[in-house]
Parts: C-alpha cells; structure tokens; sequence
C-alpha cells in the first residue's frame, strides 16, 4: 500500500522551512501571537518583552496604590523665628556667666555699703557729747518755733475780736517797731547771750576768720551782735587792708570783743563743734573764748540807710 509524498508521513526539513509549493496555514504565516494583559493559565509565558507592545505606566485598576512607609525618616521642619529667638536667649550655666553673676552681686553689694557709708559720715565722725549738743540744740529750736506759733495766734485771736481791736492793731504795730529796730541795729538790745574774746596769735588772724564766727553766730540765732563797739548788721563785712581787718569801712584791731544775744547754751555749743570757727582760730595759734551770760547788754546801734535799688511793692501789684 503505497504513501503520497506529501502526506503525514512525510518528514520535515530541517532547516524549520517547507518545500517549495506547500502551503502555510494564515496563523503560521502572521508570525507569533501577542501576549494577552491577563496572566496565562496554560503554556510557557515569554521572558522577554515583545518590542511592539506598549508599556503603560499607569498601574491597574486592581492593583493597590502604594502607600508612603510612615516609619522612614522625614527631613525636620525648620524652626520658626520666635522659637529661635527662645533658643537664643534660654539661659545657659557656662561657668564664665555664673563668675559673671558673682562679680555683679558683690560689685552690688559694694556699693550699697558705700551709699549707705557716705550718708552717715558726717554724723559718724561726731563724739556722744557733740550730738547730744546738736540734738539739744534742735529740741531748743523747736521749742521757740511752737512758742512762737503760739505769739502769733494769740496775736490773730485778739485781731479779730472786736472789743480789743483798735488796741491790739496799736500794741502789734508798736511790737513790730521794736523789733525791726532791734534786728536793723537801729535800736539797742539786752537778753541772754555770751561774750567772745579773740585775739591774735604769733600770725595775725584773718578777715575770713571773723567772718565765718559771725555767720555761726546767725545761725545758732543770734539776734543782735556788736564787736570792738560796731553794731554787726546784715550788710555788714570785713575786709584784710594793710595788715589789720576793717569792718564797714573803720579798722578794728585786736583784740576782739564780742557780744550777742540769743539762747546762750545754744551759741556756746554751736561755736564749739570741731571744725567750727573757734577750733580754727586755735588751730592757727589765736586765742578763741566764750563766756555764757543770763544778761548782756548791745548798746552800739547802726542809722540804717536808704536802699538805692529796692523800693516796696504797692498793695495789689504783687504777682
């Protein structure tokens, strides 16, 4: 039983070509079948890409998203502007700024002692004895003051009644005359008070010397001063000519004798406070003494003069 050449049985050629003259199937002839997007459940599935398929680079719509790992590091954010500020000024205990903390308490400290120091040199330097005598003196101060107040209210009081009026109008006019005639020099005086003797050492004393002993005189309160005969009054001055003092214009020599009245207690404690214008005279070799008196008697009285400048304002033009 015979085969055809071209039949089943025949054997093909090597080389994967057909003879000549044998036909192709059109699935054969196409070339190779692409792939299908979904997976394939039988046969072998190419390795390689084909190079005519398109690759799409959006996922599909069942595949999950990729979701971000939470846990990988994050680049830190940058820190704001006020909390740069706060890092700047958080207080750091470097050893160089507690030294710096110390040195400025005890500079501190330093200079509280030292205020304090220098407000209470000058009574400091006093004895016990020297300020009792400055608290006497202004206990004594104060006492005139409320009897004076005391004076001027009595005063008021019989002002303003009517009976004794036009009598005490009279009384007041004629105190105030003695007084101002007694604080002008215009008048002579008597009271309470002390006399001074000063004399010239080996160095003749100078003008500046008696000047500061009649300035301590007014402020112990001195009311009424003469020396060597020469009534003291608020213009009156000395002056150093040719080896002497003139007061006022007349010279005066030593020694020099002084009288004022006041509260003698008072101008003898004042006189004699260290650095005071007696010690002075010493210290420069002069002779400086006080004697307390419950009587003593100013007598030489000065005319005062006209005032050249000042002239007394008129009722109502005061400002």
């Amino acid at each position: 039983m015979g085969r055809d050449k071209n039949g089943a049985g025949a054997k093909p050629d090597k080389s994967g070509s057909n003879k000549p003259g044998s036909k192709v199937s059109g699935s054969a002839a196409a070339g190779p079948k692409p792939v299908a997007d979904g997976p394939v459940a039988d046969g072998p599935v190419a390795d390689e890409p084909l190079d005519d398929a398109p690759v799409s680079d959006v996922p599909a719509d069942d595949e999950p998203a990729a979701v971000p790992d939470s846990t990988s590091d994050s680049a830190p954010e940058p820190a704001s502007g006020w909390k740069r500020v706060g890092q700047l000024l958080r207080p750091r205990g470097t050893r160089s700024e507690l030294l710096t903390g110390l040195l400025c308490l005890a500079l501190g400290f330093a200079l509280a002692v030292q205020v304090g120091q220098s407000t209470g040199d000058q009574l400091s330097s006093l004895r016990q004895d020297e300020l009792v005598r400055l608290l006497d003196e202004v206990t004594q101060r104060a006492e005139q003051l409320d009897a004076e107040v005391s004076d001027l209210e009595e005063i008021r009081d019989d002002l303003q009644s009517e009976d004794g009026r036009d009598q005490a109008a009279r009384d007041l006019a004629q105190q105030r005359a003695e007084q101002e005639g007694i604080l002008s020099g215009r008048l002579p005086a008597q009271g309470p008070g002390v006399q001074i003797h000063v004399a010239d050492g080996a160095k003749p004393l100078e003008a500046q010397a008696l000047f500061n002993l009649l300035e301590e005189l007014r402020n112990a309160g001195a009311e009424a001063i003469q020396v060597n005969g020469v009534r003291l009054v608020t213009t009156s001055y000395f002056v150093d000519s040719g080896g002497g003092i003139v007061l006022d214009g007349a010279a005066i020599a030593s020694p020099y004798e002084w009288t004022a009245i006041g509260d003698p207690d008072t101008i003898d404690r004042a006189l004699e406070i260290p650095g005071g214008a007696l010690p002075r005279i010493r210290e420069e070799g002069g002779e400086a003494t006080t004697t307390t008196s419950d009587e003593v008697l100013v007598d030489a009285v000065r005319i005062p003069g006209q005032p050249e400048h000042a002239e007394p304002v008129a009722p109502g033009d005061e400002k």
